[in-house]
């Protein structure tokens, strides 16, 4: 595993300190620790931990500005995309909002494991009655919503001029009718063959 993320990490610009491959062993350890008790993930290979979490939640930084951020990572579940977003940007700032009691106690647990908990918030929570302190520069999702769904439900919930970024497979273009202002990138996981494509819009 540490051989792919290295690489992968390299081809995505990223300087891959013993300091971040150290935090993602750990987080595949309690992964696969925890997933054997409570079912977080149906994939448990530590290769396809690191390809198919570890990478592609990394993925998610490319469209943020750079600098501080204040995420939202909606239906969290065991962490992705933002907690690899957040060890390899150390200033992110995350509200994990994830609905599930059982992949909210993991994601304290693994924010604690990781060092990371000033900086990450858990919230148990659904979107539609989630309610914020304040305003994010970003909200991110894989795969959850329907595009026009995800961008009704997280705009009030981002300042002005942040983003909104949606992860999405191969199949997306159907549910882009009518939604003029969205930008579409498409990226693939390094050395793999997996594509991701990007749905992202700023809020006016």
């Amino acid at each position: 595993m540490n051989l792919t993320l290295k690489m992968g990490l390299s081809a995505l610009g990223i300087d891959p300190t013993d300091e971040i491959i150290g935090a993602f062993a750990t987080y595949a350890a309690a992964l696969q620790k925890w997933t054997k008790v409570h079912n977080l993930t149906s994939v448990t290979d530590e290769e396809g931990i690191a390809v198919k979490h570890f990478l592609d939640s990394v993925l998610f930084t490319i469209p943020l500005r750079d600098g501080d951020c204040e995420i939202l990572d909606v239906g969290s579940g065991a962490g992705f995309p933002g907690i690899p977003m957040k060890i390899v940007r150390p200033s992110l700032r995350l509200t994990l909002l994830e609905p599930k009691g059982k992949k909210a106690v993991f994601l304290r647990y693994i924010a604690n494991e990781l060092n990371l908990s000033k900086d990450v918030i858990v919230c148990e929570d659904r979107l539609e009655s989630f309610r914020p302190r304040g305003l994010y520069d970003a909200a991110v999702v894989r795969a959850l919503f329907t595009a026009d769904e995800f961008v009704k439900q997280v705009s009030p919930l981002v300042k002005p001029g942040g983003l909104i970024c949606l992860g999405k497979g191969r199949d997306y273009k159907k549910e882009l009718t009518g939604m003029s202002a969205i930008n579409v990138s498409e990226f693939t996981i390094p050395f793999t063959d997996i594509e991701r494509v990007f749905l992202t819009m700023v809020k006016t």
